[in-house]
């Protein structure tokens, strides 16, 4: 006999309290006035039916002591590194979810959480689950308009990883680079854009893409910054790109003509985060962290394994 609709509503309901809320069964059969029985049936129904499945958890694909020797020749405050298996899921998904489980971890009442652009910050957002308090703010640390509903756009990476948590989101509601000095002066100074600077002064865990100097990097291919430029700035030393700016290989900034025009956490600030956990993946960026690592951008990393052992190389 076919089930009644209320009846998968029911099933579905446990299991989102049960997976996404991670809520124990006493507490969800306390919740909807049921027996602890009744949510035992109602997650293996959810199991049966499809609502729910099984995955090898990404913490049973990191390399631990590729993670160690990251540690111990960078001094840096930890590392996750992921070794995804052939056929499985891609690179950057595996990698999102395992960095996601440490965001988690240190979502903790009152902490407030930086983001930038990027698809590898972006697969780490998606990949967030509900954290264990509500009360945390999520903010994007580089401007972003023209194109939210790219992934990887800074305030889409906000809004997805802050519902992910069930967090408060605060978006930069200005481009990165503006068109001349004194517009970008008059956008610090109105109240919703002062309220979200000063909030960047506050962020306990950033986490942020790192970006090579090439057309790849999200600064360019966003449009941001005309790839036409990509020459010069690396005539200029960069070597990557965090957050709009540019750095040299030890890590020291490098200006450029945008500097004055650019709406991102400034460097000071963001190098004075306690954690500041840089995301890449492609052994073509190494370099780029490997200073970024050097000059304070970064103290922590979630790299994939092929990444993660030119990096090792390279010290």
């Amino acid at each position: 006999m076919a089930r009644h609709r209320r009846d998968d509503d029911t099933i579905l309901r446990i299991a989102q309290m049960r997976y996404d809320q991670r809520l124990p069964q006493n507490e969800i059969a306390r919740a909807l006035d049921i027996s602890e029985s009744t949510v035992s049936r109602a997650l293996k129904a959810a199991m049966d039916l499809g609502f729910v499945e099984i995955q090898i958890s990404p913490t049973g694909l990191r390399d631990f002591a590729l993670e160690r020797r990251l540690i111990a020749a960078y001094g840096i405050d930890f590392a996750v590194v992921v070794q995804p298996r052939a056929g499985g899921a891609q690179t950057a998904d595996v990698l999102g979810r395992a960095v996601a489980r440490v965001v988690e971890e240190r979502a903790t009442a009152g902490t407030v959480i930086g983001v930038s652009d990027g698809d590898t910050v972006a697969a780490v957002a998606a990949a967030a689950r509900r954290a264990r308090s509500t009360d945390i703010d999520v903010v994007s640390l580089i401007g972003g308009v023209g194109a939210p509903q790219v992934p990887s756009h800074s305030s889409e990476v906000c809004r997805t990883l802050a519902a992910g948590l069930g967090a408060r989101a605060w978006q930069l509601p200005v481009p990165a680079i503006v068109d001349d000095v004194a517009a970008a002066d008059h956008m610090r100074q109105t109240s919703s854009v002062a309220a979200v600077f000063d909030l960047m002064t506050r962020v306990d865990v950033a986490l942020v893409g790192i970006g090579a100097i090439d057309p790849a990097a999200t600064v360019f291919r966003h449009g941001v910054i005309p790839a036409a430029e990509i020459a010069a700035i690396a005539g200029a030393g960069a070597v990557g790109t965090i957050c709009g700016w540019f750095y040299g290989p030890r890590g020291e900034v490098v200006s450029t003509p945008f500097d004055r025009r650019t709406l991102s956490v400034p460097p000071r600030v963001l190098q004075s985060v306690p954690v500041r956990l840089g995301v890449a993946t492609h052994a073509s960026k190494a370099r780029a962290i490997r200073a970024a690592l050097i000059g304070g951008w970064i103290n922590a990393v979630g790299l994939d394994a092929e990444t993660a052992e030119e990096l090792v190389r390279l010290k």
